[in-house]
């Protein structure tokens, strides 16, 4: 008997049945196998062809830049196909490991059973019991079915805000350093560097805390929007039951695209059209009200990272990423990936900036020619 992982095994004890946890029969190989097969299948699931030879990244773009550098973070953390490949993969394992000639999955949710019941078929063992009717299976954290209502709005014509106020002054028309912190909690401790790198350069400096970038909304965004998420419904409907996008959803012969039906919906109807909002209300800060000499952002979220970095490339502004403290392997960006940072370095906020400014001065000297 094998407890699966999450299951409480106390009563079976108590019970003096003999009882292992899956992680003591797979190993600590075979948990490392299956957190990587979440991983490996997040990453090339959009890489794939879905629909006459083209993958998502492909099919997927917005200003000639492919949306799935704004939506690799919301595939790997927030849709059900990286936890279908996990679960996928430790009833492989555990299949492996025991060589059984038959199973009964007792006190499992559908999910699991109708995974390991495949598992079950691929490998040959016989496992007891119908298949379960299943729905598809939500990760712990999940965006609601529909993130529309951002710009579902009228589309009434609205007066921007005035430009935000200096955080440190400088000379009249000149430039400033933009920073757009990932929550306001981090503006302060990230002043000590803006302000030790506005001193300088001889600029003044802002801060506009990345959520409310929503306040310099305007119809011309509201409208890029709304024509992105049109685009996007086109896409649904040619991929939801296109053969390609059906067989993609596998991990080593266990298909699961029932388990991950709400996935592409949430993907193309939800995530991405508020993505493309963010974008273009970033642009045209950058571009129009703030236009800066240099961008700084401080880390946050791959995808709204991303996001930023997409709106300072295509406002022609240098960006620079600033991580409060280092990034795990998994949230490094790739260099297959869209637009990146003119360089990205770890700053501990309370430490010396000035190695910082250093990086900073580097970054524009290279790009601007400031010294």
């Amino acid at each position: 008997m094998v407890a699966w992982p999450g299951a409480d095994p106390a009563a079976l004890v108590r019970s003096a049945v003999p009882v292992r946890p899956v992680e003591a029969v797979i190993g600590d190989a075979g948990l490392r196998a299956a957190a990587a097969a979440a991983r490996t299948w997040a990453r090339l699931w959009a890489r794939v062809p879905l629909l006459d030879g083209k993958s998502f990244r492909e099919l997927a773009s917005w200003r000639d830049t492919s949306l799935l550098w704004l939506a690799e973070g919301f595939i790997r953390n927030e849709t059900a196909g990286p936890r279908c490949a996990e679960l996928a993969e430790i009833a492989l394992r555990l299949l492996e490991a025991t060589s059984p000639t038959e199973v009964d999955a007792v006190g499992l949710g559908p999910a699991e059973v109708a995974i390991l019941s495949r598992a079950c078929t691929a490998r040959g063992v016989l496992s007891h019991g119908r298949a379960p009717r299943v729905r598809p299976l939500r990760p712990a954290s999940t965006h609601p079915r529909s993130g529309l209502g951002a710009f579902a709005r009228a589309l009434a014509p609205r007066q921007p805000p005035a430009p935000p106020a200096p955080f440190v002054p400088g000379p009249a028309g000149s430039p400033p350093l933009l920073l757009i912190p990932d929550h306001e909690s981090d503006a302060l401790p990230m002043q000590p560097l803006l302000a030790a790198a506005a001193a300088e350069l001889s600029l003044p400096a802002m801060v506009v805390p990345a959520p409310s970038l929503t306040r310099w909304e305007t119809r011309r965004e509201r409208r890029a929007a709304a024509a992105a998420q049109g685009q996007l419904r086109d896409l649904w409907k040619q991929l939801r039951d296109a053969p390609g996008v059906l067989e993609s959803y596998r991990h080593r012969d266990i298909g699961f695209s029932d388990l991950a039906g709400d996935d592409l919906e949430r993907l193309l109807l939800a995530h991405l059209p508020g993505a493309v909002l963010r974008l273009e209300t970033a642009i045209g800060l950058i571009a129009t009200t703030v236009r800066p000499t240099m961008v700084i952002l401080t880390g946050g979220r791959r995808d709204e990272r991303r996001t930023l970095l997409a709106a300072c490339a295509a406002a022609g502004v240098p960006a620079v990423v600033v991580h409060p403290a280092p990034l795990a392997a998994e949230e490094l960006d790739r260099t297959d990936g869209g637009p990146r940072a003119e360089a990205t370095f770890v700053w501990q906020p309370g430490s010396d900036p000035a190695p910082a400014v250093a990086r900073l001065l580097e970054a524009a000297r290279a790009r601007v020619g400031r010294a």
